[in-house]
């Protein structure tokens, strides 16, 4: 097995260590462009801030116009806790603009409405995220954060692009959460859990579609199946404040005070 194989197979199996040194190794030796880039974003993800930027620099440096090295840059970014959230996103901005000037497509273009929103510009995040589904019908995720943008304003328009994000991908996890909640709001209990349930069938441990379960359990009265949503959500999230205050809240509604002080003490201790 090559190299090239080898950081595949580690980053794949989420051995992102023994991936980080591989790409890193294949890129210098090869001075390839694309391999810097995926040494990067490896960086990245283990939240070696300094050494993504780094890697992707010297991508530039070998080929100075590919839009794959200004995309990574940019979506560091916008991910990096290291820097204040008003530089890092102003930063994210201008380099998903720079690799759209060289390439449009809807995964830059879905990256930059998300920064918009960030930025509190939603009217720009509506106009990028509107030209990703125009290049491609099907990106899922452009649906889904065009429908985030409508979910107050305009719940049917939101309903009909998450029905389609759900089409293209029926595991779409927080487009079933989304639309849980919008059924939630329209008194639609049944619609709601079967939703959130259908959430909790792709990953069992999601914090808020348990949260969001409890509460269609507990408001049809099934305060068993209620309860039993709310422990497990705060049993694995211990440091979850806002569960645990829902969870206090409920367990004073069915009268079980004793535990609902308990439970916000716990809270306080972790907090």
């Amino acid at each position: 097995m090559d190299m090239e194989d080898r950081a595949e197979q580690a980053e794949e199996a989420g051995d992102l260590p023994t991936a980080l040194e591989l790409w890193r190794e294949l890129a210098i030796a090869e001075r390839d462009a694309v391999f810097f880039c995926r040494y990067g974003r490896v960086a990245q993800e283990l939240e070696k801030w300094e050494e993504a930027e780094s890697a992707f620099a010297q991508a530039l440096r070998l080929e100075p116009s590919l839009p794959l090295a200004m995309e990574g840059i940019g979506d560091l970014w916008a991910t990096r806790t290291d820097k204040s959230d008003g530089e890092s996103f102003a930063a994210a901005k201008e380099w998903f603009l720079k690799a759209l000037e060289h390439e449009r497509g809807a995964r830059v273009l879905t990256f930059l409405g998300n920064t918009y929103v960030a930025l509190d510009d939603p009217s720009a995040a509506r106009r990028a995220f509107e030209e990703a589904i125009q290049l491609d019908a099907d990106y899922e995720e452009a649906l889904y954060n065009l429908a985030l943008l409508d979910e107050k304003t305009n719940p049917e328009r939101s309903m009909e692009l998450l029905d389609r994000a759900i089409q293209i991908d029926p595991d779409y996890l927080m487009a079933h959460q989304t639309v849980g909640r919008l059924l939630q709001r329209a008194k639609d209990l049944a619609g709601a859990e079967y939703h959130f349930r259908r959430c909790l069938e792709i990953d069992p441990t999601d914090y808020w579609s348990l949260l969001y379960l409890a509460n269609i359990l507990a408001v049809q009265g099934r305060k068993s199946e209620a309860e039993h949503c709310y422990r497990l959500a705060t049993t694995l999230n211990p440091e979850r404040k806002e569960g645990a205050e829902f969870f206090a809240r409920f367990l004073e509604s069915v009268g079980k005070t004793r535990e609902a002080v308990a439970i916000r003490e716990r809270a306080a201790e972790i907090n």
